[in-house]
């Protein structure tokens, strides 16, 4: 065989043969069939964590606003810079009795809760129906993962009066 025949020779053998990659894209969409589904579920694993932490801290920002206009610490005399998002209008008078600052604090609502602790970018009205409360302790829960039974479907209209079991 000439040096010019073995050349030719090389130059015909370059690349894989249908076999080689018939093989490969069978071991391919193996991997795919098994890593899809694992993927799939930590990604809900990982949203509904997610929620459930929402949750939790938007039962917090009701039961901190709560607590913060019942005790007089919250009122119309209150800066702005202080009330984020919650306007002044349904906050007590600065001189307001106990009672009535009570009566403001259960009149505000979840919406209220979610202006003043900034929490517009996670609650809105697309998907505050997610959630879920329970009245005996003030708690919100992420519908899909919670177990127990709750008191009806979260909305933004919702009272903290309503959602802390009707007591003041």
């Amino acid at each position: 065989m000439t040096l010019q025949q073995k050349m030719l020779a090389k130059q015909s053998k370059k690349g894989f043969t249908l076999v080689e990659l018939v093989v490969v894209i069978a071991i391919l969409g193996i991997l795919a069939a098994i890593a899809i589904p694992s993927v799939v579920g930590i990604i809900n694993n990982a949203q509904n964590s997610t929620k459930e932490a929402n949750a939790t801290e938007l039962a917090s920002a009701c039961k901190t606003l709560y607590s913060e206009v019942a005790s007089g610490q919250l009122n119309q005399k209150t800066p702005a810079d202080e009330l984020n998002a919650l306007g002044t209008a349904n906050l007590p008078a600065a001189n307001a009795t106990v009672s009535d600052c009570k009566a403001k604090a259960g009149a505000l609502t979840v919406q209220d809760a979610i202006d003043y602790q900034g929490l517009k970018s996670k609650f809105d009205s697309t998907n505050i129906s997610d959630y879920v409360y329970v009245k005996k302790d003030g708690s919100i829960y992420f519908k899909d993962t919670y177990t127990g039974t709750s008191d009806g479907t979260l909305t933004l209209g919702l009272t903290l009066k309503q959602l802390r079991n009707g007591t003041t």
